[in-house]
């Protein structure tokens, strides 16, 4: 699984022409992301601020080459598998001191971050959507380590929206959510770091689309709203 990097240039009408005739991908036509505070993650019970609604398009730990294979987060509740990847646009990888989180999965994902030496702008970070479905993406970026307690990051989706900056004070986790749109099979997300080194443990991507009721649910709803005229004029017979 890799991670492409488009870097900004061109204005967002010279974008539109480009994409128009094909010299650019769609990706350079990112969907707008509306991002909003998630919860926190760190401590006793951190594992419970994954959020589960909708349902689950994949789990990832950006770990590089500390990557020991799958990690299975409260087993006996959650039970959400993250998969351990080496990305493309966060090129370095670091492992802060022990950060206090209760499961113990959730505490080695969080403490194995990666991290880039400029700011990111990843144009297909997030692969495989479906045009027209509504995803939400919680990202989680935090630090154990008492160096960085100056820093903040924010994420972006390169349409200018961007996040409340998280920082990056020992301990602070709060994670980052984005909800949008998907018009194209890929999702770009900016990466934006006061000191220009965004990290980034990892993410979780669900599918958040509301559900088509199945063809029986229509039938009764039918049903239910054919009924309604009968039952209005055997009141008032009553």
């Amino acid at each position: 699984m890799t991670r492409n990097v488009l870097q900004p240039g061109r204005g967002v009408r010279g974008l539109a022409f480009a994409a128009a005739v094909g010299l650019l991908p769609a990706a350079a036509m990112a969907a707008d992301i509306s991002w909003a505070t998630g919860p926190s993650f760190g401590g006793a019970l951190g594992h419970q601020g994954i959020l589960t609604n909708g349902s689950l398009v994949e789990a990832v730990n950006l770990r590089g080459f500390l990557n020991v294979g799958p990690q299975t987060v409260d087993p006996g509740g959650l039970n959400i598998t993250f998969t351990s990847i080496n990305s493309t646009p966060f090129a370095q990888t670091f492992e802060d001191p022990a950060n206090d989180i209760g499961d113990a999965a959730w505490a080695r994902i969080i403490r194995q971050f990666e991290y880039a030496t400029t700011d990111v702008d990843a144009a297909t970070f997030l692969t495989g959507l479906a045009p027209g479905s509504i995803y939400q993406v919680q990202l989680f970026a935090g630090r154990s380590h008492t160096c960085c307690e100056t820093r903040t990051q924010r994420f972006g989706d390169g349409n200018g929206h961007f996040s409340d900056p998280i920082q990056f004070v020992r301990n602070n986790f709060v994670s980052i959510v984005g909800t949008f749109t998907a018009d194209a099979t890929t999702q770009r997300i900016v990466f934006d770091d006061s000191v220009n080194s965004p990290i980034l443990s990892a993410y979780v991507l669900r599918n958040v689309t509301a559900p088509v009721p199945e063809p029986g649910t229509w039938a009764l709803r039918g049903a239910g709203l054919a009924a309604l005229p009968w039952l209005a004029r055997r009141r008032r017979r009553d």
